[in-house]
């Protein structure tokens, strides 16, 4: 948390913020963003909205408006609440697909889906497998070596 903290004030240090009221301010980035509230913890961006944590631009305001930058940080971000939510056991959620254990193994066959072929015209050539070498042959018209021969020769006579 405090990394992102330093990383949004360096990011906010050449911002210049203005206050247009109480506690909304327009902070001057490309683009320009208001930070609409910082009480309510509002920006356009909406990234502090949508993250909890504050972007950029509010950190460039909470520091502008003097107030203490932690306290704007959701108490989710805090290592105590981390620690509270696993401070109980987690125990394991059996899954709806595992067979039971008196159950015959040979009568869960999953079979694969059921496809169509697609209508089109089939293919004249067929598709190289990986790593497949090309044999080069003479072509009889131009006498260059090539995959191409006698018929499909574009050589000038």
């Amino acid at each position: 948390m405090e990394s992102k903290l330093h990383d949004g004030f360096n990011t906010s240090r050449p911002w210049i913020a203005s206050s247009s009221g109480n506690d909304v301010y327009e902070v001057h980035s490309h683009p320009s963003v208001s930070v609409d509230d910082i009480s309510r913890r509002i920006c356009s961006c909406g990234e502090w909205q949508l993250k909890g944590f504050p972007c950029a631009h509010a950190v460039g305001a909470i520091q502008k408006s003097g107030h203490d930058l932690s306290l704007f940080v959701d108490q989710y971000f805090y290592v105590q609440s981390y620690r509270e939510s696993y401070s109980f056991p987690i125990y394991p959620v059996p899954s709806i697909w595992k067979p039971d254990c008196n159950v015959d193994g040979d009568s869960e066959v999953v079979l694969p889906p059921l496809s169509k072929k697609q209508p089109r015209r089939p293919n004249k050539k067929r598709i190289r497998s990986n790593g497949e070498k090309v044999r080069q042959i003479t072509c009889s018209r131009c006498g260059k070596v090539g995959n191409y021969n006698k018929k499909s020769c574009k050589e000038a006579l």
